[in-house]
């Protein structure tokens, strides 16, 4: 799950996960604006993740509380990324500001890790 992050990340996704993203989404830009705002209004601490339905083939965005995983808001979900919004995650660097964080957090984003976890799961 680790591998979602990289330090001089950030390019946007290419190929078939990109597509998917259009699709379900219309935009990167409308995919990462709905995981800013679901992130920041989950109370106290989870994550919000990019999961892809297996069966659907679709993809979602979810949120979890806690430490819960994504497998709790269904067997048929895959996360292709996840972004921790527990205050440890952000506080030293952005206090207790989490949209300062999630609209950083795309900067270190592995879109090629994430496709190649969309591709390995579809086939």
């Amino acid at each position: 799950m680790f591998g979602a992050l990289q330090e001089g990340g950030g390019e946007a996704p290419h190929g078939k996960l990109g597509w998917a993203i259009d699709e379900d989404f219309g935009s990167i830009e409308k995919l990462i604006k709905k995981m800013n705002a679901e992130g920041a209004a989950l109370q106290g601490s989870g994550w919000v993740w990019l999961a892809l339905d297996k069966e659907a083939k679709r993809l979602s965005v979810e949120t979890t509380p806690n430490q819960d995983p994504l497998v709790t808001k269904g067997s048929n979900l895959h996360p292709l990324l996840g972004i921790d919004v527990w205050e440890h995650a952000y506080y030293l660097q952005y206090k207790n500001v989490r949209p300062d964080y999630l609209t950083n957090i795309w900067k270190v984003v592995n879109w090629k890790y994430a496709g190649e976890e969309y591709e390995k799961v579809l086939a």
